[in-house]
Parts: C-alpha cells; sequence; structure tokens
C-alpha cells in the first residue's frame, strides 16, 4: 500500500530538490558574478564572459522555474498509515536456535554444554530487544507519518472550503519561499478567498551588474561600463520576472482566482526626499493568463501588458512610486 511518506512525502522531496537545484543555480551564478566584480584581473576571458552571461540570463528569467501543481484531490484520497504490529523475527530465529541445540560429544566432554546454552539464551534476550527496538524506530516514523497526514488533510479540507487559514498552512506546510534571495528580501501575505495580496520586497539595484562582459576577436577580454538604459532595464526584467514566479508558486499550491503582487522597494520619494518603502510595480495575476503565456520566450517587462498592472518607468531614470493596483470587488 501506498503510504503518505512514500507519495507525498517523496513527492514533496522531488518538488523540493529541483528547487534546491534551481536556487543553487541561481547562487552559483550570483557567487561567480560577485567573485568576479572583485577581481582587478581576470584571466580567463571566455569563462568570464560565460558566467557573466549566465548571471544576466538567470535574473531575468527566474519566471520560467516553478513548482509542479499541487492535486488536493490526489492528497485528500491518500489513505491513513496503518499503525505498525510488533514483529517477534528476530526473537523467533534465536528461541528456535535455542530449542534446537543439542550438546555435541565434546560439549559433554568438556563441560561446555551450559555455556553454550547460556550463550543462546543471551543471544534470545539481545533478538527481543532487537525487535522492540525496530518496533519503536517503525511507531516513531508512524506517529510522523500520522501527524502528516492529519495536517495535509486538514489543509485539504480547509482549502477545499476556501478557508484562508487553510492557503496560510498550506504555504506554511510546503514552505515553497524558503529561499527567496533569487526573488527578493522577503515577502508578506495577505489571505482572502478567492484571491491573495501580496507584497514583495524586491532586491535592490546592486542585483544588476554594471559593466559588460565581452571576448573580443582576438580572445581578450572586454570590459565596458553597462549603459544606464540597459542598466535599468534590465532591472525592470528582474523585478518583473520576480513578481511572475511569486504569482506562480503560490498558484501551484491554492485554488484562487487571482494575486495581487505588489514589488516593494526602497525608493526615494519626491515629495518628501527621503528613501521609503513604496510599490514599484503591482500587478494582478490571474493563472489562466500566466498558463497562456510562452514563458520561455516572452520578454518579463513587456508581458507586464496581459496584466491588469501600475508601472512608471523609463530607461533613463528606472522606476517610480506606483499606487497599488485596485483590488477586484
Amino acid at each position: 500500500m501506498t503510504t503518505l511518506k512514500g507519495a507525498i512525502r517523496s513527492y514533496g522531496a522531488s518538488v523540493r530538490r529541483i528547487e534546491r537545484e534551481q536556487q543553487r543555480q541561481a547562487r552559483e551564478a550570483a557567487k561567480r558574478f560577485k567573485e568576479q566584480q572583485k577581481q582587478q584581473e581576470i584571466k580567463n576571458a571566455k569563462q568570464a564572459v560565460l558566467d557573466w552571461k549566465n548571471y544576466v540570463e538567470t535574473i531575468q528569467s527566474v519566471h520560467k522555474n516553478c513548482t509542479e501543481p499541487i492535486d488536493w484531490l490526489e492528497i485528500e484520497k491518500t489513505e491513513k498509515p496503518i499503525e505498525p504490529d510488533l514483529q517477534t523475527i528476530n526473537e523467533a530465529l534465536a528461541k528456535k536456535r535455542l530449542e534446537n541445540f543439542k550438546p555435541s560429544f565434546f560439549d559433554k566432554v568438556f563441560g561446555s554444554t551450559q555455556k553454550k546454552i547460556k550463550r543462546l539464551s543471551n543471544q534470545l534476550e539481545q533478538a527481543k530487544q532487537k525487535d522492540k527496538k525496530e518496533f519503536d524506530i517503525a511507531y516513531k516514523d508512524y506517529l510522523n507519518e500520522l501527524n502528516n497526514w492529519n495536517e495535509l488533510q486538514d489543509i485539504s479540507s480547509g482549502i477545499k472550503k476556501r478557508e484562508t487559514s487553510s492557503y496560510k498552512k498550506a504555504l506554511h506546510y510546503f514552505d515553497p519561499f524558503s529561499d527567496i534571495g533569487e526573488l527578493g528580501t522577503k515577502i508578506s501575505f495577505v489571505f482572502n478567498e478567492n484571491h491573495i495580496d501580496i507584497d514583495l520586497h524586491v532586491n535592490s539595484l546592486n542585483v544588476i551588474p554594471d559593466y559588460e562582459l565581452r571576448q573580443t576577436s582576438t580572445g581578450k577580454l572586454s570590459k565596458k561600463n553597462m549603459p544606464k538604459s540597459r542598466f535599468n532595464e534590465l532591472y525592470q526584467d528582474h523585478i518583473c520576472s520576480a513578481s511572475m514566479r511569486v504569482a506562480r508558486e503560490v498558484f501551484a499550491y491554492l485554488p484562487i482566482d487571482y494575486a495581487r503582487v505588489n514589488a516593494m522597494s526602497e525608493i526615494v520619494n519626491t515629495k518628501t526626499g527621503h528613501l521609503e518603502e513604496q510599490p514599484i510595480l503591482s500587478v494582478i495575476f490571474p493563472p489562466q493568463t500566466i498558463e497562456s503565456l510562452n514563458l520561455e520566450t516572452i520578454d518579463p517587462s513587456d508581458s507586464m501588458l496581459n496584466f491588469v498592472h501600475n508601472m512608471k518607468f523609463t530607461k533613463t531614470k528606472g522606476f517610480s512610486i506606483v499606487e497599488k493596483v485596485k483590488l477586484e470587488e
């Protein structure tokens, strides 16, 4: 019988392995980028250009990776774990050896019969202890599995009823944003029956390289300052890509109608002249619209035209503060 541990947990582990691999690649790209910035002289021009290109691609394409959707109906159908019985296999084998023991001629001559019987009796007690230890381990696993089963059944039932508390529990259980470094610095949610309002505190401008690398026809490395317009466009793509990724992750776990994602950044408020945490992008993402897009080929910034959104951006100045998109009534 397929158990919760064998089905749901292995599924979750598989999802997390994929996510960890994606996160590992993103971290490695970021690490190489940071190391590259510190180097006064880069010796391997070809590798340096490749690392630079990979990093630039990574920060613009976080929307492409996502958890596979959770099938809550399948989770609901998962059978309850069965409580294990105490198995006495080791005891039975040891007991059989003791019962079948027959002293040999030399046992009788040298008086070793009782010694061997005592050793077999000790082995019987050890076998009993081994059976008990194996049962204790199995029972502990059963309790953990039962707790997981109960928790997921409770979440599944609540999601079916569109309970916001269960939405929160689902994201807490699977924890898709445990490592959000490639998306931002932190994330917060306001749960509603049909939608979720999400504030994504995005990465700063430091995530974007301020230089471009190319390899000349002679094999040498060419390093030039990145034009301001190109720098701003990369940051715009990163913010839009990260925002869409957040929405996709939420849709993978929850049957909601839409998600409003607000990209929050420290930006100068021109009214006060001070740095303030303000929205620089606010988008309402319906899952059906995202699914209709070719996520491998879209331009993240251009793709925002498919959604109700607020974004003020120019190539020369970058983002400006916007109002959050009004939520649907």
